[in-house]
């Protein structure tokens, strides 16, 4: 039964840190595309560095706490690049 449990936690760490990646991608592709100018610059880098510690999860699985370190650092940093893009877009630039 344990090995199940740990298999569930392996797998929402794994998806914790894709999500933190795919906002990675996001950011990207709206600094490439050029969405990201003026003041949406800063929290599309925020995501950008999102990915950045959500890709370095992968290299470090087999150190606990380094791993969740990682991913609470990704996770926080998702949050905080959302909640800039929504301050910018309804706050900053109506």
């Amino acid at each position: 039964m344990s090995d199940f449990q740990e298999t569930a936690y392996g797998n929402l760490r794994a998806a914790i840190a894709n999500v933190a990646i795919f906002f990675g991608f996001v950011g990207v592709f709206g600094i490439v595309v050029g969405a990201a100018d003026g003041l949406r610059l800063i929290p599309m880098s925020v995501l950008v560095l999102a990915g950045l510690v959500g890709a370095a999860y992968y290299p470090t699985r087999g150190q606990w706490k380094t791993t969740v370190r990682l991913l609470v650092a990704s996770s926080a940093l998702v949050v905080i690049g959302l909640v800039g893009l929504v301050l910018v877009a309804t706050v900053v630039e109506p």
